[in-house]
């Protein structure tokens, strides 16, 4: 299903020829705070709370005190484009910088690429010379993502320092068709191919962690039929049960066994992932609060003395992580929650 490309683009998505780095079942450690940084995908993981939950059960009873931050944000890029409010997308990429150096990640996930491989003949980006580029059709698209994905990670690693262990690639899943009015995603699943393949490149070259979500969840043997059990609701977003097994598929391409998130007391395993999504509303709320315009920006005047509000969200999602460990370790002894 793969569409043709050129000669100069694949040797392009060649890249390195180290073999992508093997995934081990011992890259989460006691006390380790994990974020996950990306778009639409991410973001919306943390309502449903199963990425975190498989997570926290996969590394094991013997690793405790894990902590997760979800930085997901809608719609965005590797520029940074959602993350700006007012200015351009260096802003964004100066906010997520901070809330790394304010976090101090030892692993971070890093999800892109799904927007992008949509996008290549509209310009997906608003950074200043930039849009022109990414009009320009595939080969173009991917050499800018491809770069622009490099300088990222190297501002990633810089913010986070000594800290900062490991980082984990994750290509984008692949689209579905659902029929009806709904688009064909055919023509976007060989482009995420191609994304695909040039973020595995990426992992090689930086020697990092690299989970191939698109072939997992078999977007190399895409053939545009309309999906049977659809894990989206409109072919892009999904819904609940498809977090269940994308948690599962990424908990597997980590070297982790499947078995550690399955055949779970379904009580034990609904307080772990009530308790995360709990964690993770207050979380969201403390980091990207709704009038944040009114609180720190430009009309402060206004409502500038509620920000002292905002830190208090921290004791609060301090007790909601002590609640998940308990959670967890009655998940591991096979208890319910009283």
């Amino acid at each position: 299903m793969i569409m043709r490309i050129s000669a100069a683009l694949f040797i392009f998505l060649l890249g390195s020829a180290l073999p992508v780095r093997a995934e081990t079942s011992d890259l989460i450690q006691s006390g380790d705070r994990i974020a996950i940084i990306g778009n639409t995908l991410v973001e919306r993981a943390r309502l449903y709370g199963h990425l975190e939950s498989a997570l926290l059960l996969a590394a094991g009873p013997e690793k405790k005190n894990l902590i997760f931050r979800n930085l997901g944000w809608s719609a965005d890029s590797v520029f940074g484009d959602s993350r700006a409010y007012f200015g351009k997308p260096q802003e964004g990429r100066d906010r997520l910088k901070t809330n790394i150096t304010e976090i101090k990640p030892n692993i971070i996930f890093l999800s892109y690429g799904t927007g992008e491989a949509m996008s290549v003949d509209q310009g997906w980006t608003d950074e200043a010379s930039a849009a022109e580029k990414s009009a320009a059709g595939l080969e173009e698209s991917v050499a800018l993502f491809f770069d622009a994905y490099q300088k990222l990670i190297d501002e990633i690693r810089k913010a986070g320092g000594n800290e900062l262990r490991e980082i984990v690639l994750l290509s984008p899943p692949p689209l579905e068709n659902h029929g009806g009015y709904l688009p064909d995603q055919t023509r976007n699943n060989e482009r995420l191919a191609v994304f695909r393949d040039a973020i595995r490149d990426l992992a090689k070259k930086n020697d990092l962690h690299f989970v191939d979500l698109f072939a997992a969840l078999g977007g190399d043997d895409f053939d545009g039929s309309v999906a049977a059990s659809p894990l989206t609701d409109n072919g892009v977003h999904f819904t609940e049960d498809g977090y269940q097994i994308l948690a599962r598929e990424i908990i597997k391409g980590l070297g982790y066994e499947e078995n550690s998130v399955t055949g779970l007391d379904a009580s034990s395993y609904r307080a772990l992932r009530e308790a995360v999504i709990e964690k993770n509303r207050l979380f969201f709320h403390r980091w990207r609060p709704a009038n944040e315009t009114y609180l720190f920006l430009f009309r402060k005047h206004e409502q500038g003395q509620n920000a002292k509000e905002i830190p208090m969200f921290d004791p609060l999602i301090a007790e909601e992580e002590k609640k998940i460990e308990q959670a967890r370790q009655r998940v591991f002894a096979g208890k319910t929650k009283n």
